[in-house]
This record gives C-alpha cells, structure tokens and sequence, in this order.
C-alpha cells in the first residue's frame, strides 16, 4: 500500500514538474497555443490596458496580466518570472499570465 502511494506521489509530482516549463521568449513564440509556461525576464513597458511587454535575452513578447490595481505602472522596469499559457492572436503570440513573481 506504501509502494503504491510512493508511485501516485511520484507520478503527480512528475507530471506537475512538466506542466510549466521555463522557457525563452524565443522559444515561447514557437509554441503552440494553451501550453504552460513560465518565463523570467524584464518588463520593459506598457502595451496597453491590460498588458505588458516581457523582455528577455532572446527577445520580447506580449503577456496580458489581468491587474485590479490602481498602480498601473508598478511592473515596469521590474524583473520577474512569470507563468501562464500561450496564445495566439491574429499573428501574434503573447501570454496570459496567471502569477507574476516580482524577483527584483
């Protein structure tokens, strides 16, 4: 009963592990839509309402961060990891953020 409860404990941890992978920008454009991801990289501006430009090494992409605050700025210029899912909208690939970890 042990063992079994060890292999179920094992396999949920596993497939967790997987469900987000740290990925690139680069990478995260070449992705297909609704797989989990998470990036670390700068924000390097506003888009629009809503959303934000992510910046990293390999490049910049689009992430939509539902934000209630009434700071709209406070994400620029800061380093972060974020996770949430790709999607792709009229040509163009962005992420829809479900955490934002503020690193520094």
């Amino acid at each position: 009963m042990k063992k079994t409860l060890w292999i179920m404990l094992a396999l949920l941890c596993s497939s967790s592990a997987f469900a987000r992978q740290e990925v690139t920008v680069a990478e995260a454009k070449e992705m297909h839509d609704d797989r989990h991801v998470a990036i670390t990289g700068t924000i390097s501006g506003r888009a629009d309402d809503d959303n934000y430009w992510l910046q990293d090494s390999t490049g910049r992409i689009r992430i939509d961060v539902d934000d209630d605050d009434d700071d709209d700025n406070y994400l620029v210029g800061k380093k972060v990891r974020i996770s949430g899912e790709i999607d792709h909208n009229n040509g163009r690939t962005e992420i829809d953020v479900d955490r934002v970890y503020i690193l520094k």
